[in-house]
């Protein structure tokens, strides 16, 4: 049995329909700037994902002088996950503290690291979900901000009742 929750209002019946949203909201593309500096150190894996990122279309979204700490931030702990992948994959079961056979403990190590990954993931629209949830697309057919604020504009007066 599902639980989906109840059946959604038509559009005619919600409360407040006089309201217009804003719908998704899309990712200016800037002019090309050259790729940032990855944090040293990277494993050549993740250094060539850094450039794919960068290279990419979701990095249009990100603002180089104040989320490029957090995105560093993110390098390094995939850096640091891939270093523990290989460690778990050379030796997954390790003698524990009285010569038992345990999980080796790096197992751990990546579980913690995939949660922080996964919340800089999150934030920064780096997974198809998370990019719906801030309102980005991707497509071809981008609009700058100002056709934004320009269409909405132009549709301000329509919506609002007071204005009549």
């Amino acid at each position: 049995m599902s639980s989906r929750g109840p059946t959604p209002k038509l559009p005619e019946r919600r409360q407040r329909a006089n309201r217009r949203g804003l719908g998704l909201v899309v990712a200016p593309l800037p002019a090309p700037q050259p790729l940032p500096e990855p944090p040293r150190g990277l494993l050549k894996p993740v250094r060539d994902q850094w450039a794919a990122f960068w290279r990419s279309p979701v990095a249009a979204a990100i603002d180089r002088d104040s989320d490029l700490a957090a995105i560093r931030r993110l390098w390094t702990l995939y850096d640091e996950r891939e270093r523990a992948y290989r460690g778990y994959r050379k030796c997954r079961i390790v003698a524990g503290s009285t010569g038992q056979p345990v999980a080796n403990p790096l197992a751990r190590v990546m579980a913690t690291l995939d949660g922080e990954i996964r919340n800089l993931e999150d934030r920064f629209g780096l997974t198809p979900m998370s990019r719906l949830r801030l309102g980005l697309t991707l497509g071809e057919a981008r609009r700058s901000l100002d056709e934004l604020n320009r269409s909405l504009d132009e549709h301000d007066d329509q919506d609002d009742p007071r204005a009549a």
